[in-house]
């Protein structure tokens, strides 16, 4: 959470949604960039952007919206020596950035956002939590209670290479409780190296929707791929 500046960028292909068969996709880009707030504590920002998204008609079998999606900034509190389990916490704001309604909720939503992190031997273990309700807006538009439970499970491989496997599970509280959960299970492969001194991490994983909500509404597959450029932060004992 704090030994580096990431940008990630992240690419999800959604497969076999509605009747019709079709696939979403989108592209986002989710920079950490963590602050040295003082020698105890640092600011971690993550900001989760969605530069491009694609959401099919799924009443057709052709068409569809294409443009920006929401935003969500998350603000981590941390300490700023790691130690064995590294923790933050703070508060998740969706900006409602999306071109187009059918792209984004039209609402600013906020909430409690928490992520554990331990980095054994053999690779690593993560979880981050948040849940984002509605804030005073668009009455026309759908009031928000959602929770986001984003995993990462990793194995460390000879030749800098990594097996992960890293779904995330989203709940709507507002549903019946069995329209509630989606849940992915799957997993897949992913290699740190360099391009001209540049330190890269990409892997590719494929999961499949174990749960879901009835009604062809959620996607069966969902497919990821994940490019993130890493820039080494030199840690200071004392603030300049």
């Amino acid at each position: 959470m704090a030994d580096a500046i990431k940008v990630p960028l992240a690419g999800s292909v959604n497969f076999d949604t509605g009747l019709y068969h079709r696939t979403s996709n989108s592209l986002q880009i989710q920079p950490v960039i963590p602050l040295q707030l003082s020698e105890q504590w640092l600011l971690v920002p993550r900001i989760v952007a969605t530069a491009i998204t694609y959401i099919p008609d799924l009443t057709q079998n052709t068409g569809g919206r294409i443009g920006l999606g929401d935003t969500i900034a998350t603000f981590f509190i941390t300490p700023a020596r790691a130690r064995k389990l590294i923790w933050g916490i703070g508060p998740s704001l969706l900006i409602p950035t999306a071109t187009n309604g059918n792209l984004g909720g039209g609402k600013w939503d906020l909430g409690p956002s928490v992520v554990l992190l331990a980095e054994p031997k053999w690779g690593s273990a993560g979880v981050l939590v948040q849940n984002i309700w509605s804030l005073p807006g668009n009455s026309r538009r759908s009031s928000v209670n959602q929770i986001q439970v984003e995993t990462s499970l990793s194995y460390n491989l000879p030749h800098d290479w990594y097996l992960v496997t890293a779904p995330t599970l989203n709940s709507d509280w507002t549903q019946t409780t069995g329209q509630r959960w989606l849940v992915p299970v799957g997993g897949g492969a992913g290699r740190t190296f360099s391009i001209w001194q540049q330190a890269v991490d990409s892997n590719v994983t494929l999961y499949y929707n174990a749960i879901r909500p009835t009604g062809n509404l959620s996607p069966k597959w969902q497919m990821s791929l994940q490019f993130t450029l890493i820039y080494p932060k030199e840690r200071k004992s004392t603030l300049n």
